[in-house]
């Protein structure tokens, strides 16, 4: 036989193996994410809307408070975000590198930490009201989703169109708005509709700081589920959420921009000019007040009681509060955390990175072919991508009314958590494997190495900061995961957050005290995972250079 003939026989053999490998992560994500879904789905479509009259809480109203507090949220986070993704990308000055990393932390706490940050800068203040807390919170959380997707694309614009404008007679301002922004509208786009996708999915948040007196998509359907225990009703209101959900990020993948990129593409930045003081005045200001002194309250009221500076609050962790509020103490519930951590980082890793490995294989050989992107490979990664936008809470009441074998088990709790982690890792992943050259890769193959000995020995090896990012952020996200937690963990197999909650919604010195305390702790973990991930990813660029 020739040897073209041994090599096309060889290729058809890989392409038949990756296709069998593609039933895994399908079967996996169909199991656990479109079969619940379609469950929720599947009740909805049989109740009737005129069932929401009967309940206090009508979805009219709720669907409007969820849409406008959303959009506002969105469009102050672009008026405060835009100058900084300017100076935080565009220019260069010492610091900058920590800067950007340490806005990504109040993207990545636990939504009971925001709240409680943001309650802690609302007594700062003389206190807020909810609609303002929430919106003041959704800033916090998301000023990031702006900075850096806009940042990214930002940094590899070219200044020649600038100077050019400036030539012309055309000022900084002008420039602008007449050069840059239409050049920007992609991710301008991109990063609205995910904000808007999480301020409408902020169920944590609209719990803790609406004192009851507002609701979004997502608190309604929790009432509906726990209070009134009328699954009906929830998932009637679960398929609102889920229509926002589509509609939402479909809008992100418009312009073919990368929703969840968060990492800065190699571009050129120049040093701060006295014509971008006014920029970074405000970026800086912003900065402080609204994302590092709700931190730093946090991390400072931790450590204070009346007879001063004490460590009462963190000893008390090993109690079950004042008047014996909680079922376990906060060591029994962090327990039950990294459990569900490890297992939910596993799981999330294993599939997300398959998924990862054979979209970009794809996108490979595809471009080989036809020379552009190939729509069944956006299909894919849509496929995986859908459940970063379908609330964990309507993900939870899909498990309560398919799985009812497996809701009475630990194990449901950390699936769900590697389902939602999962789009976290194929958006780290995919474009790691994706920017690996092919020189090395077919010089290996060329030499007889199959494909597995290709991505062990090569392509494992040049992503494993990557790898590390992924590991770290999905491990975060099971850590603060709340709203599946409330409708799925309960009793001994309580974790932090949910304990958490307990301790923030009554009275109390004491447990308020506790709560600052796990605050900070989390805030602390999540700060340093952030900038260690961050510290990493710098050193792989350095020694790329």
């Amino acid at each position: 036989m020739s040897s073209g003939y041994l090599i096309s026989i060889g290729s058809l053999k890989l392409r038949l193996n990756r296709k069998l490998l593609w039933l895994i992560p399908i079967a996996f994500i169909g199991i656990t994410f479109y079969y619940p879904v379609l469950a929720v789905l599947g009740l909805g479509v049989g109740s009737h809307f005129d069932l929401f009259s009967q309940y206090e809480v009508g979805v009219w109203p709720v669907l409007w408070f969820t849409t406008w507090q959303a959009l506002v949220s969105t469009a102050i986070c672009l008026v405060l975000g835009i100058p900084g993704a300017y100076v935080l990308y565009r220019k260069n000055f010492p610091g900058a590198n920590l800067i950007r990393s340490l806005i990504t932390v109040p993207f990545m706490l636990p939504s009971l930490v925001v709240a409680i940050a943001i309650t802690e800068f609302g007594n700062l203040l003389g206190g807020l009201t909810p609609i303002t807390a929430i919106i003041l919170a959704n800033l916090f959380a998301n000023y990031s989703v702006v900075v850096r997707t806009v940042g990214s694309q930002w940094q590899n614009l070219g200044y020649q169109v600038d100077e050019e404008a400036e030539l012309a007679g055309s000022g900084r301002l002008q420039s602008f708005f007449r050069v840059v922004l239409p050049q920007l509208r992609s991710s301008i786009r991109s990063s609205s509709a995910l904000i808007v996708l999480y301020c409408a999915s902020s169920y944590g948040l609209v719990l803790s700081l609406g004192d009851g007196k507002v609701n979004t998509l997502e608190t309604a359907l929790s009432i509906s589920v726990l209070q009134k225990l009328d699954l009906q009703h929830g998932a009637a209101l679960a398929i609102l959420q889920i229509l926002f959900t589509i509609a939402a990020f479909t809008a992100s993948r418009w312009g073919g921009t990368n929703p969840l990129s968060f990492e800065a593409e190699h571009g050129k930045a120049t040093r701060l000019d006295k014509r971008d003081w006014p920029a970074a005045v405000f970026s800086f200001v912003v900065i402080a007040i609204l994302l590092f002194l709700p931190m730093i309250l946090v991390f400072s009221k931790a450590f204070v009681s009346e007879a001063g500076f004490t460590f009462n609050n963190f000893l008390l962790l090993d109690s079950h509060g004042y008047r014996d509020l909680l079922n376990i103490t906060f060591t029994e519930a962090a327990f039950n955390s990294l459990r569900n951590l490890l297992l939910a980082t596993v799981i999330a890793i294993l599939i997300g990175g398959l998924v990862s490995y054979l979209l970009a294989e794809r996108s490979r050989t595809e471009k080989k072919k036809i020379g552009k992107t190939d729509p069944s490979e956006i299909f894919l990664d849509a496929l995986f991508l859908m459940p970063i936008g379908v609330s964990s809470v309507v993900l939870g009441l899909g498990y309560l009314l398919s799985f009812s074998w497996l809701r009475s088990s630990w194990f449901v709790l950390p699936l769900v958590q590697s389902v939602v982690a999962i789009p976290m890792v194929i958006r780290v992943l995919y474009p790691a494997l994706l920017s690996i050259e092919n020189s090395p890769r077919e010089q290996a193959m060329t030499d007889g190495a199959k494909a597995r000995q290709v991505f062990f020995h090569i392509d494992l090896k040049i992503i494993t900061p990557a790898l590390k990012t992924a590991l770290a952020f999905s491990a975060l996200v099971s850590l603060g995961e709340f709203g599946a937690a409330s409708l799925l963990s309960y009793g001994d197999q309580s974790t932090v957050p949910m304990l958490l909650f307990q301790l923030i919604s009554r009275p109390g010195e004491k447990n308020y005290g506790m709560a600052l305390a796990v605050s900070a702790i989390l805030a602390l973990i999540t700060t340093v995972i952030v900038v260690l991930v961050s510290y990493e990813r710098k050193s792989l660029k350095s020694n790329r250079k």
